[in-house]
């Protein structure tokens, strides 16, 4: 837990500034000096109108790490002349926040506009930790302003959301970081020959993350003069960067399960790739798989879910890196599955569906007094005829189809059902009648009548029509 009112950030100026990491020491310490974020910075943006009129609402900024939320939130307290206390939701409660703005209401810091509580981490803070600072908020007593990583639409309260308005920062580009290193350069490193490949290279290692460019250069600085080269950072500095919580975290799951969506195996893999070299949590990527085997495949392939909650136990037993075996193999099996979005449409119909009475015959009848009241009257014991019709849907909803299949593989399924013979002879003793030399036999509508599927049928036929008939089947092409 930290608490700074704007004059105490003053003493880091005592403190010996080679011991301060170069990130901080780059701050910036107006609002001119922040680089990138035009859509809240530039003329006519949001956080340029606010800094204008005075006025300083409670705010949650979110966005990817080193975008300058922690340092915007400063300007902002500064900018409208109201003192500074940060908090962090990694190292402090919000219990700890109560108690401090209890304890401390009637200090100097309290007595003029109400000062700038700045949660970093914000969505560290549980939900009933986040209610605790809502009465606070309803008296004007602080300004809240948070700062994330998270979506707040999945990690804060729905209460505390509406007092806030939400600030959304993106990723710097590479040149916006080049233009602070080329400062540092010139403000800390001016003997320092530091070519342009440097700043360049860092810029893009750095994915957006405008902290870890400061710390690269950083490094870069500290290495032995004879070994300071690009080849030699490369080796310093590793691969990537991880990519950020708030738009990596949720953009490359969605490029993902799009990528299976549209049985491109190879973009599977290479946001499967992304998200491991991002240092993703495996059992979240199972969970994708697992949710797109059901809503994208489906039945049309039902190994492809089995696969893939198979490999969701591997990977709690594995762990990286082994792991990236398993998924992989998971991932190219659904990408080539068959696509069917039949089970979830099928289900939202389903809850769409009004709210009906269900037929008596299918309540429960195991106690005596459910028995009076007619409950199971009429219910006929499935296996003892497969074939007997019951109504098992309530009556309003009895022609209701929730269940679409779009498939061959799960029209299988309807095969099952075979056409009231009896019908179908009648259908196939009319056409005949008509069509005396032979044709194409109208088989999907057929199917639609007799409320079987076009295998189904074309099996019945068969048998109907064997003394007399040949059935051939038809390839037929026609130009596009």
């Amino acid at each position: 837990m930290r608490g700074w009112p704007v004059s105490m950030t003053n003493t880091m100026n005592t403190m010996n500034t080679d011991a301060i990491p170069l990130a901080e020491r780059m701050r910036p310490s107006s609002m001119a000096d922040v680089v990138g974020q035009p859509h809240l910075l530039g003329q006519g943006g949001i956080l340029s109108r606010l800094t204008v009129s005075g006025r300083l609402p409670s705010m949650v900024m979110w966005g990817p790490p080193g975008t300058g939320k922690t340092t915007i939130a400063r300007l902002l307290a500064t900018a409208s002349g109201r003192g500074f206390l940060e908090f962090s939701g990694i190292t402090g409660s919000a219990a700890d926040i109560k108690k401090f703005l209890l304890e401390n209401g009637n200090s100097p810091l309290f007595r003029g506009l109400a000062p700038v509580l700045f949660l970093d981490e914000i969505h560290r803070y549980n939900r009933s930790q986040q209610d605790l600072l809502l009465p606070f908020l309803e008296k004007g007593e602080v300004v809240v302003i948070g700062a994330t990583t998270e979506n707040p639409a999945f990690y804060l309260n729905p209460a505390l959301r509406s007092r806030c308005q939400l600030i959304p920062l993106n990723a710097l580009e590479p040149p916006d970081i080049i233009k602070v290193l080329g400062r540092a350069c010139e403000k800390y490193y001016q003997g320092q020959p530091i070519g342009e490949e440097i700043l360049d290279y860092l810029s893009q290692w750095a994915g957006g993350d405008l902290r870890a460019a400061l710390a690269g250069l950083e490094t870069y600085a500290g290495m032995p003069e004879d070994g300071r080269n690009l080849d030699a950072l490369r080796q310093v500095l590793g691969g990537r960067v991880l990519f950020d919580r708030a738009d990596g975290h949720y953009d490359l799951a969605s490029a993902f399960q799009k990528s299976l969506r549209g049985s491109d195996a190879d973009a599977a893999l290479y946001y499967l790739s992304r998200m491991i070299m991002g240092g993703e949590d495996p059992r979240f990527i199972a969970r994708r798989l697992m949710v797109t085997a059901a809503e994208d495949v489906g039945n049309a392939d039902p190994q492809a879910f089995i696969l893939a909650e198979c490999v969701s136990r591997a990977v709690e037993r594995i762990g990286w890196p082994e792991a990236r075996i398993p998924i992989a193999q998971a991932v190219i099996y659904v990408a080539n599955a068959p696509k069917s979005n039949a089970t979830i449409n099928a289900i939202t119909s389903a809850l769409e569906a009004p709210d009906e009475p269900m037929p008596e015959s299918l309540r429960d009848s195991h106690t005596f007094t459910s028995r009076a009241r007619g409950h199971g009257t009429g219910y006929f014991y499935s296996h003892g005829d497969y074939e007997r019709e019951q109504r098992f849907l309530p009556e309003k909803l009895a022609s209701a189809k929730f269940y679409e299949p779009q498939r061959p593989q799960e029209r299988n399924w309807r095969d099952r059902q075979e056409p009231d013979l009896a019908k179908l002879q009648h259908l196939w003793d009319e056409w005949t009648e008509s069509c005396a030399e032979g044709g194409e036999v109208p088989l999907s509508q057929w199917a639609a009548q007799l409320g079987s599927s076009r295998e189904a049928v074309a099996r019945a036929l068969q048998k109907i029509a064997a003394p007399a008939w040949q059935l051939e089947r038809a390839l037929v092409a026609k130009p596009k």
